[in-house]
């Protein structure tokens, strides 16, 4: 068995500590994540009507007897979408303007409009400019 020397034992805790040194980075990196992801969600939030905030109603789908199921179903893919790749999200979220939407990602500020019976320009008339602008917004058909 070969004897080891004081430089290979020196560069053996050398390169340990540059890999302890890369983890705690991408650690501090990490939670820079989850920390402003947590602040967009809450931002995010603060158009919501507070009734319709709570922890509850978050990641899970609701719908209205009104909607048809091809409607719902389209919700619930975008909902499994999000929740896949952990974004939090509320369905029929209603903003304080009091216009309610299908489907809210709280984690990057999009709202999901699904369009089955309305046409382009109903929707464009409908809700559009009643959503507040911080807001992205995609159309997706059922």
């Amino acid at each position: 068995m070969e004897h080891m020397t004081d430089e290979k034992i020196r560069q053996i805790r050398e390169r340990q500590h540059k890999n302890k040194l890369r983890s705690y980075q991408r650690y501090l990196i990490n939670q820079q994540a989850k920390r402003e992801q947590f602040f967009a969600v809450n931002r995010n939030l603060q158009w919501v009507k507070t009734a319709n905030r709570i922890g509850s109603l978050r990641n899970c789908l609701r719908w209205s007897s009104g909607e048809n199921k091809e409607h719902i179903l389209k919700k619930l893919d975008i909902c499994m979408d999000l929740k896949e790749n952990e974004h939090e999200f509320l369905t029929e979220a209603i903003f304080k303007t009091g216009k309610r939407c299908d489907v809210l990602d709280l984690t990057n500020g999009t709202i999901y409009e699904i369009l089955h019976t309305e046409t382009d320009e109903m929707f464009e008339e409908n809700k559009v400019e009643k959503y507040p602008d911080e807001f992205k917004l995609i159309k997706v058909k059922a």
